[in-house]
């Protein structure tokens, strides 16, 4: 069956070519583009527009590249693949970004580490995640780390902060800061998720932050109770 396609496509590239340049470009005039893929983020009335301006041209001597280009250039677009579908069709399959993490400056992280920056303001509820410039597949390691072991905890982070020095804080969406330090972060990590399940979960309103950069235990701050 696939012999017998390849050879279709070879005759009918074959009878273009004798025919001229001119005709064929006629003969396989680009009718139809068709667009698919999932979209949540990227715009499918963006991506029809823009190949609209290959209706007409010739799908023989057109570039597979060309078509790809074109849709990589547009928001939340991560990889295209094109087929032409002979004698006169083009269908464009698009993969989005995955948007995982706000970043610094309206960006985005993606699932593969990619920094991209929205044409407009996305509002997506992604946690934050806060670090240097240049830092931000580091950051995002260490927050899926940070994820792996709140894996069996009620706890979600908000946000998680790489300091220009080299110390992270996670800030959970009941409102806690946990300072973990530079070092040995996931132990630390773990360390106050075991005192927190036994002994603090039940008196978060009364907690303004945890330290847990101490060897062996963590040191809790407490709210002040005005009088």
């Amino acid at each position: 069956m696939r012999i017998a396609a390849l050879l279709g496509a070879f005759l009918l590239f074959l009878l273009a070519f004798l025919q001229g340049e001119a005709e064929s470009r006629g003969w396989f005039s680009i009718a139809d583009v068709e667009v698919e893929g999932r979209f949540k983020y990227a715009s499918q009335q963006e991506l029809n527009l823009a190949y609209d301006v290959f209706v007409g041209q010739s799908l023989l001597f057109s570039s597979v590249k060309e078509f790809s280009a074109l849709a990589s250039q547009l928001a939340w677009v991560d990889s295209v693949s094109v087929r032409k579908i002979w004698p006169n069709r083009l269908i464009v399959t698009v993969v989005e970004e995955e948007p995982v993490a706000n970043w610094r400056d309206g960006q985005i992280i993606t699932a593969q580490g990619e920094v991209i920056l929205p044409p407009r303001s996305a509002n997506l509820p992604l946690p934050n995640l806060q670090g240097p410039k240049g830092m931000s597949r580091h950051v995002l390691e260490q927050f899926r780390l940070v994820s792996q072991v709140l894996t069996n905890s009620d706890l979600k982070v908000k946000t998680l902060e790489l300091e220009e020095r080299g110390a992270w804080n996670v800030y959970f969406t009941n409102g806690l800061l946990v300072k973990l330090g530079r070092d040995e972060i996931l132990s630390r990590l773990q360390r106050f998720i075991a005192v927190y399940k036994s002994d603090l979960s039940g008196r978060m309103a009364n907690i303004e932050s945890i330290d847990a950069r101490y060897p062996h235990g963590i040191a809790v701050a407490w709210q002040t109770i005005e009088k």
